[in-house]
């Protein structure tokens, strides 16, 4: 009897390690030209789902996008908001080793519709309205003070601006996706830097001076294009920079005569933080003075 069950446990055993697989490990690691990247193109432009060959036989891929974007699991999607051409890494463990496969994806055209920056900023392609941005009038410090939405920091001032009972703050900002338009709504007035009245005239548009603000002039301004103007994006390190054209501005004018340019250093579907750095003259750039301007979209309420 005890000779039958060592017999019968032994058929088992051998029953039992013929019908399972041994999964791929240290032991049988997979053939290194078997380990790859499947490239497909989905519906969006610009957008492309990368597999790693082997799912389910590996540990999770660990992938680069090349778009400054790294994912792990066995499909990853890669979006590309502009044109270029873009080097995709994979790496898994292989046994002991790590194997990295590599493609490259090229993309003619820009998509910017899947730039995060570009959707917050004018709501996306399917805003027909546009996203109208104002000043962050009712913004406050964390002890429940008023906080000024615009400040002005350089060498000579670092105290913040309050415009509250000038009217400026009443003005407003519209960006669309389509077609780069936006409109710069200042109720007819805006600020300009006192060194500063020639420029604006020159290059921007009308400005006419009605009084002072803090020594700077305050008056009736025009942009030379109307009714509406436009706008441009540039990404320096992996930062945004808005140009707007037309005359546009934010605010106030001091001073932008190569174009005028902010940094968008902060900005959600609600809230936005626009700084401009100064240009001109030589001095303030070496100087480094720089404002920054608080916006929320229209409407929205804390």
């Amino acid at each position: 009897m005890k000779n039958t069950i060592i017999i019968t446990m032994g058929a088992l055993w051998l029953l039992f390690t013929a019908c399972t697989k041994t999964p791929n490990g240290l032991e049988t690691p997979i053939p290194k030209p078997d380990v790859n990247i499947i490239v497909q193109a989905t519906d969006t432009p610009n957008v492309y789902r990368f597999i790693n060959a082997q799912i389910g036989r590996t540990a999770k891929a660990y992938w680069d996008l090349g778009n400054s974007v790294q994912t792990t699991g066995d499909t990853a999607y890669g979006r590309y908001p502009f044109a270029g051409t873009y080097k995709i890494s994979m790496t898994i463990f292989n046994g002991v080793t790590a194997v990295v496969d590599t493609v490259k994806v090229s993309f003619p055209k820009d998509n910017v519709a899947l730039d995060s920056v570009y959707i917050c900023l004018t709501g996306g392609a399917d805003s027909t309205n546009g996203k109208n941005w104002v000043m962050d009038s009712t913004r406050k410090n964390t002890d429940g003070s008023f906080d000024f939405p615009v400040k002005i920091l350089n060498t000579g001032s670092n105290t913040p601006k309050d415009y509250s009972n000038t009217g400026l703050y009443n003005s407003s900002w519209t960006f669309w996706l389509t077609g780069n338009k936006m409109v710069y709504d200042n109720k007819g007035y805006s600020l300009c830097h006192s060194s500063r009245l020639t420029e604006i005239n020159t290059l921007w548009g009308t400005f006419n001076q009605t009084g002072t603000v803090g020594g700077d002039p305050y008056g009736t301004y025009a942009p030379k294009t109307l009714p509406q103007q436009s706008w441009t994006m540039s990404i320096r390190n992996g930062i945004h920079y808005i140009q707007m054209q037309g005359g546009a501005f934010v605010l106030f004018y001091r001073g932008c005569v190569e174009g005028i340019e902010y940094q968008i250093s902060s900005i959600n579907k609600n809230e936005m933080v626009l700084t401009h750095f100064e240009t001109s003259p030589a001095a303030r750039a070496s100087a480094g003075w720089y404002e920054k301007y608080y916006l929320v979209r229209k409407g929205y309420v804390r």
